[in-house]
């Protein structure tokens, strides 16, 4: 049989056609599907959108109670990227800390209080490019709100194109180039609807968060009022009469062995130990309530030093190095730019005695030295009320003299002369406790200096402050 060539041409060119055909037409159903999708998946899109939206809003809220600075910017991200609640827990978590410690709005929380109650351990650990991308591109990424699709390589030559091949790619590239909705594409719509709804994006995120006991504004308050009665009532209690019994009864025996003779021991110098004694008294036990406050909330985040009411009212009752000494004690430091921190004392300042400076080993030095002219010192007005006594609530004029010239002056506005400094650096002395009973050595200088070396010359004369 003879080979027809118009017949396999014919032929031919039909299958071509037909080909070419089914190849645009597949092109065009898979446009359809696509768009058809696309449509659907809006729905989705919206859904984890607002749900980004709500992440967002939450994450800016945190970030008012965090320090400034990279690290907090990735505590966020953290918490977002460690589940689908993460960063709303971390925002209510920061909230009540806030709260508990009394800070005002502007206020922040310092990073010793974050890591108290929230644990992120993998912090450190953040990519750079997720920090710097933005609150809004993070949450929607992690929360599928956001997709793009695959680029499309076309590289069908002129011929091919005209026969068809490359249709369906040449329609993804359309459909990449399709404006939708919030700025995505037909592609890149399907391409976000076909992601989870949660993505993590740092691996193994994870955050927990301590319970603890926290020192609220609240506390404070009722803090202060146990801690000045406790004071109160120990300062007037028949427990503190004995004590006070007790020094004077050592103070008369140390003076008669130093010579003194009982008339030449002035009322003013006795009010002065007794003073000493009572207050010590009550200082101790003040001083147990405090410390077992402070073992309860006086650790990093629970907010007992940060509140500024209790620590003033310590302060007033023990003074400010013994708070001091507290804070150091629980590796608590304040905030430098705190702007209600506590004025700190200067050389112009009169030490109030702590517990310790308080007993009767003072008793070996608290003699008027006879080189001394004491007439020829300056005096200071009479402190009001006389040598009478006074809480925490009475005279303020009283308490106002005996925080400047207490240490410094008698009632009637002669000076305190003490025991000039010793010289020999090897000489000791003892002295005795009246809280405790027992005697102990100690090098006279150091003892000296101890007690009187904000207070007095080394001639044993007070010192003259600004003010005075």
């Amino acid at each position: 049989m003879a080979f027809n060539k118009d017949q396999f041409a014919a032929a031919f060119l039909n299958q071509i056609t037909g080909t070419m055909t089914k190849r645009r037409e597949d092109a065009l159903e898979y446009k359809e599907r696509q768009l058809e999708a696309s449509e659907r998946n809006q729905a989705l899109i919206n859904k984890r959108n607002a749900r980004a939206s709500a992440a967002v809003s939450f994450g800016k809220e945190a970030l008012q109670y965090l320090p400034e600075g990279v690290r907090s910017k990735g505590v966020i991200r953290t918490a977002m990227a460690s589940g689908m609640t993460g960063v709303k827990e971390l925002r209510d978590k920061l909230a009540k800390a806030h709260a508990d410690a009394g800070l005002s709005a502007g206020e922040r929380l310092s990073l010793n209080d974050v890591e108290a109650i929230i644990n992120m351990p993998n912090i450190p650990s953040i990519d750079q490019s997720l920090i710097d991308m933005s609150l809004e591109q993070f949450a929607k990424k992690t929360y599928g709100a956001i997709g793009e699709a695959s680029a499309v390589e076309d590289d069908t030559s002129v011929v091919g194109k005209l026969f068809g091949y490359g249709a369906k790619d040449r329609v993804k590239e359309e459909l990449r180039d399709t404006p939708s909705m919030a700025g995505m594409s037909v592609a890149d719509i399907n391409a976000a609807a076909r992601m989870s709804e949660f993505n993590s994006l740092i691996p193994n995120a994870v955050m927990s968060f301590s319970q603890m006991e926290t020192f609220t504004k609240k506390d404070g308050f009722t803090f202060v009022k146990d801690l000045t009665e406790i004071y109160e009532d120990a300062y007037n209690s028949s427990e503190a009469d004995d004590a006070v019994g007790l020094a004077y009864n050592s103070y008369i025996a140390a003076q008669e062995d130093l010579g003194r003779k009982a008339g030449s021991i002035t009322p003013a110098e006795i009010a002065n130990q007794k003073a000493i004694a009572r207050k010590a008294y009550a200082q101790r036990k003040a001083k147990a309530f405090i410390d077992a406050t402070a073992a309860q909330y006086g650790g990093a985040g629970q907010g007992f030093f940060e509140q500024k009411f209790a620590m003033d009212q310590i302060a007033e009752i023990m003074d400010k190095d013994f708070v001091d000494d507290l804070m150091k004690s629980y590796d608590f430091t304040p905030e430098a730019d705190k702007k209600d921190k506590d004025i700190t004392q200067t050389t112009e300042s009169v030490v109030t005695p702590t517990i310790e400076e308080s007993k009767m080993e003072d008793v070996p030095f608290a003699i008027p030295d006879v080189s001394v002219d004491v007439s020829s010192l300056p005096t200071v007005k009479v402190r009001p009320g006389g040598d009478k006594e006074v809480g925490l609530f009475g005279d303020p004029e009283a308490r106002k003299w005996d925080r400047q010239y207490g240490d410094r002056y008698n009632p009637d506005g002669t000076p305190i002369v003490v025991k000039p400094r010793p010289t020999d650096p090897e000489e000791t002395i003892m002295v005795e406790s009246y809280l405790s009973g027992k005697d102990r050595s100690t090098n006279a200088i150091e003892e000296w200096d101890r007690r009187y070396k904000k207070t007095h010359n080394p001639d044993g004369t007070p010192k003259q402050f600004k003010g005075d």
